[in-house]
């Protein structure tokens, strides 16, 4: 087991808490007590110039986020160093395969093997002091790498909380250890999320609000076994106090560790909202495996599957392009790595604040770029509502539930619906998944841009467009057209041109979809006459069917 040294003793010493609760760096001691590890100070211009002859050091390359970041890395310049990607040694998978079989997806086609053969695969545990690495392998990064990204995290928002520090905040302490070891640091970048910050209200600004709880206590914590003998929900609780899950509360662990430990050092943290697919780079519509965050939703949806959305119409849903946040991530790199900084820079990728989106239009979105692009086949007619309350409760429990354990015999008869799972799988997902978001689409969570827009505005003119972040601009029909496209081609491996046999088949669901509510009505009247006579069993079948029309 990983074993947590003393750490961040001296380091603490420069960190202050503001009276609003924020982290900074005391200007005396950040000047009279300079780092003595050795960094790399750039003079480049731009980003594809200061990525050149920099050899990067990545966590959670295999994931969505990571393989894109993989790509633009090896995109930003043609002699960009080797890209050393950590990977977990699981049993009967050589990680030279797991690499290959990651390089052979569709966003890395348009390169050659000399290019392909920079991303070298080195097997470690994140936990892991030096991450389980042989001396040779250690002396190796220690000497050549210069860039390190930090993307590897447990996702999950009901993840136990012993796990989410384990990975979280002691997988992030093990990338600053190696960071602080590396000859020639050049930057750090942490991926953290807009939502470390839930436990606040109003407008979160782009600084590292104080813990509830140190740290370094926790990662103690973590690794007592006696800790978490009869560990109950309700002390879960106890230690989460405002925060609505283990995700968001180790986040923001995590950046607390970053401000005590990097201060002075070329670090900075990336916050992302809600991350879809990609709006252009490296190819429009790249969606990855689609099956983890809302991206999820969204394949359910096509599929006529999931049908229904719980929250307020006015919420803010705060989503963002996979490009933008791998965009951001690399300008964040170019930034920290030519200045001399004294403490981390925090930026949020999001963009709520900038071209707000509510529920009520992403519905009405999504509602009418499916029908202009349905896919092959559908469960039913694709189509989302807003319910809340009751009403969303019995809607899922009629018309998803029960309809998916009817559904589970056909599907595995006849291989029909979605892949890898069955329907009412999916649904016991949607359920949990909808639990967890039903927080953040609930409340008023606003995201200032401002230290964002202004690095934004520094980037060579050379680079603006491809290395944009600002989704203010950001047409979001043609977004989702291009995600639900992208769902379509990437994960339920169909065609990506929408055809007049694509539309005639919507066509025909569109009248199965009205034809079903008259056999509705018709069901009911014939049930009900016989016993109720024909106006009191018209009445109450008009009842129950307008009833149902509405739910």
């Amino acid at each position: 087991m990983a074993v947590i040294a003393e750490h961040g003793k001296s380091s603490r010493q420069n960190v202050k808490i503001e009276s609003n609760g924020k982290i900074g760096v005391t200007k005396s001691d950040s000047e009279s007590a300079p780092n003595p590890i050795q960094r790399q100070l750039s003079n480049a211009l731009t980003i594809p110039e200061f990525f050149a002859h920099k050899n990067i050091f990545v966590t959670g390359g295999t994931g969505f986020l990571g393989t894109v970041l993989i790509e633009a890395l090896l995109d930003t310049h043609p002699d960009i160093g080797t890209i050393y990607v950590l990977v977990r040694g699981k049993r009967n998978q050589d990680p030279n395969e797991r690499i290959n079989r990651l390089l052979q997806k569709p966003i890395f086609q348009k390169y050659n093997e000399k290019t392909l053969a920079k991303v070298v695969p080195v097997v470690g545990e994140l936990t892991e002091p030096n991450f389980g690495f042989p001396s040779e392998l250690l002396q190796e990064l220690i000497e050549r790498v210069n860039v390190i990204y930090h993307s590897a995290a447990t996702i999950r928002f009901n993840t136990h909380l012993r796990t989410a520090i384990f990975t979280n905040l002691t997988g992030t302490m093990r990338t600053i250890e190696l960071a602080k070891q590396l000859k020639q640091l050049s930057a750090y970048i942490y991926c953290s999320t807009a939502f470390c910050n839930s436990n606040n209200r109003g407008l979160i600004t782009e600084d590292v609000y104080k813990s509830q709880f140190d740290p370094y206590e926790m990662m103690k914590m973590a690794e007592n076994e006696e800790a978490w003998v009869d560990f109950t929900q309700q002390k879960c609780k106890s230690y989460l106090k405002d925060h609505p899950n283990t995700y968001t509360f180790t986040k923001n662990l995590s950046e607390n560790l970053l401000m005590a430990e990097m201060a002075g050092l070329p670090a900075a943290i990336v916050r992302p909202s809600i991350v879809y697919g990609t709006l252009e780079h490296p190819m429009k519509g790249w969606v990855g495996n689609a099956n983890s965050g809302h991206l999820g939703f969204l394949a359910g949806f096509v599929k006529g599957i999931f049908r229904t959305m719980c929250g307020s119409a006015s919420a803010i849903i705060d989503i963002i392009p996979c490009d933008y946040v791998i965009n951001s991530s690399l300008v964040m790199g170019w930034y920290v790595g030519t200045r001399n900084i004294k403490e981390p820079e925090i930026i949020h990728c999001t963009s709520g604040e900038v071209n707000p989106l509510n529920l009520s239009q992403f519905c009405d979105i999504i509602n009418d770029s499916v029908e202009r692009h349905p896919p092959n086949s559908f469960v039913w007619k694709p189509s989302t509502k807003l319910r809340n309350g009751w009403r969303y409760y019995l809607f899922f429990y009629l018309f998803h539930l029960l309809p998916a354990m009817i559904f589970y015999i056909p599907e595995k008869l006849f291989g029909i619906g979605m892949p890898q799972h069955t329907a009412y799988e999916y649904m016991r997902v949607f359920q949990n998944g909808t639990k967890a978001f039903d927080y953040f689409l609930d409340k008023d969570f606003r995201y200032s841009m401002k230290n964002a827009l202004r690095i934004s505005a520094l980037i060579h003119e050379s680079d603006r467009k491809r290395y944009n972040f600002d989704a203010s601009r950001c047409d979001w029909s043609e977004f989702i057209d291009r995600c639900l496209i992208g769902i379509r081609r990437f994960y339920f491996k169909e065609s990506a041109v929408t055809t007049q046999w694509h539309r005639n088949y919507w066509k025909v669901f569109n009248f199965l979809y009205y034809a079903g509510f008259v056999a509705i009505f018709a069901i009911l009247y014939f049930v009900l006459t016989p016993f109720l006579g024909f106006t009191v069993g018209f009445t109450v079948a008009l009842f129950v069917w307008a009833f149902l029309v509405w739910l």
